[in-house]
């Protein structure tokens, strides 16, 4: 499997799920049963996001609880209208969002190239970020 431009698809889906899904958001706590995968690469060698999309809920006591756990720090800086969260790895940046209507809560795990390599081809790319 290559990459794609852009794929959208649930658990269900194993073979995306398991080349596109980063391990964070493998493990993050499912909070409604109804939510989506997202990927988008932005541009050719650009970013990589990853995001995960519950509907139903704007509650994200328990991702962030998850978060502070695997090492995350909230930053005090955000260039979006979200909770922008950091961690050990520079170029690895993840935000959560919520948007009252209708109550849809997104994490976003976006990775700067430098990450990646040609090497994930094909085998797809699960960082444990």
């Amino acid at each position: 499997m290559n990459f794609a431009e852009s794929a959208r698809y649930t658990e269900k889906d194993k073979r995306a799920y398991a080349f596109y899904t980063p391990e964070i958001l493998k493990n993050l706590p499912r909070i409604t049963n109804d939510y989506t995968f997202r990927y988008t690469n932005v541009g050719g060698p650009g970013e990589r996001i990853y995001e995960l999309q519950f509907q139903g809920s704007t509650d994200k006591s328990q991702i962030e609880a998850y978060l502070e756990k695997q090492g995350y720090k909230k930053s005090a800086l955000c260039d979006i209208q979200a909770t922008c969260w950091t961690s050990a790895a520079p170029e690895v940046s993840l935000s959560v969002a919520t948007f009252k209507d209708p109550a849809t809560l997104i994490v976003s795990v976006v990775v700067k190239p430098s990450v990646e390599s040609e090497t994930t081809e094909n085998k797809g790319f699960n960082p444990a970020f």
